[in-house]
């Protein structure tokens, strides 16, 4: 789990420096929601995965969504 900590602190350092309105941290802002949803161990297990693999995490909203709803799943892309 070291690691996913490592991945989450790493984006979140990135977003900081980058700023509001970069895509460095609207994936902040992704992971911060993944954190509420799943839990941190969860939240860590996925950042490591989608590492692994070249991917990033992602929420999902159920079909016909609209603004405002809340995600249902994240996923990995």
């Amino acid at each position: 789990m070291g690691k996913g900590k490592d991945l989450f602190g790493y984006y979140n350092d990135l977003a900081k420096e980058k700023g509001p309105g970069s895509k460095e941290s609207a994936y902040a802002g992704i992971l911060f929601q993944a954190l509420l949803m799943v839990g941190e161990r969860r939240t860590f297990e996925l950042l490591e995965e989608a590492d692994e693999q070249g991917k990033k995490l992602r929420l999902q909203y159920p079909p016909n969504s609209k603004k405002g709803d809340a995600p249902v799943d994240i996923i990995m892309e």
